[in-house]
């Protein structure tokens, strides 16, 4: 058995064939989940470490075993552990819900269906805008019943957040917060 020092947080062992036997170590059954063989590797953990006078506590130790010609080698890597881990989110482009209305009498025929349903209706706005009047509701889904009204009176597009942030900037606002209500209360 040789052990050598690749840095201050690596160690390198070597086994021969002869110390494989007298550990009763083989590189098919090696592993933590091997009750003999982690004995045995958490003994030349130890060896290793202290012969080159590193410290494991409170760092991660990660264990690599790798065959060789005459036996097996054992590399130790010592990490300093990380309490937190980065987590990544994929950001997904956000669509509404926005129907898009060819004059105001299709509009507000439409909003007078929705309003004699039992559906309730949150957070949605309505804007005139080149020529025809978009209604846009800031939750990804709606109820079918009322996908289906609407699909009789206007023709549905996809709105992406630059789409909804262009409305709110350039196209005239007719109603916001509840349109729906708001508009359908006045007829």
């Amino acid at each position: 058995m040789k052990i050598s020092q690749l840095s201050n947080t690596k160690v390198l062992i070597s086994l021969c064939e002869d110390d494989m036997k007298s550990f009763d170590l083989s590189f098919e059954k090696i592993g933590l989940s091997d009750p003999h063989s982690k004995k045995i590797l958490t003994r030349l953990l130890n060896l290793a470490c202290q012969s080159n006078f590193i410290s494991t506590d409170g760092k991660a130790v990660v264990l690599e075993a790798l065959p060789s010609m005459d036996g097996m080698m054992i590399l130790i890597s010592i990490k300093e552990k990380k309490y937190a881990r980065k987590k990544y989110r994929i950001k997904r482009i956000k669509e509404y819900p926005c129907y898009r209305f060819e004059n105001a009498e299709m509009l507000l025929t439409a909003i007078e269906k929705l309003c004699d349903t039992d559906i309730f209706f949150y957070n949605n706005s309505a804007y005139f805008y080149k020529d025809s009047y978009y209604l846009v509701f800031d939750y990804p889904v709606l109820a079918q019943k009322a996908k289906n009204i609407l699909s009789e009176f206007a023709s549905k597009i996809n709105a992406s957040k630059t789409f909804v942030a262009r409305l709110h900037e350039s196209a005239k606002m007719l109603s916001s917060g509840n349109a729906i209500v708001s508009i359908g209360l006045s007829l």
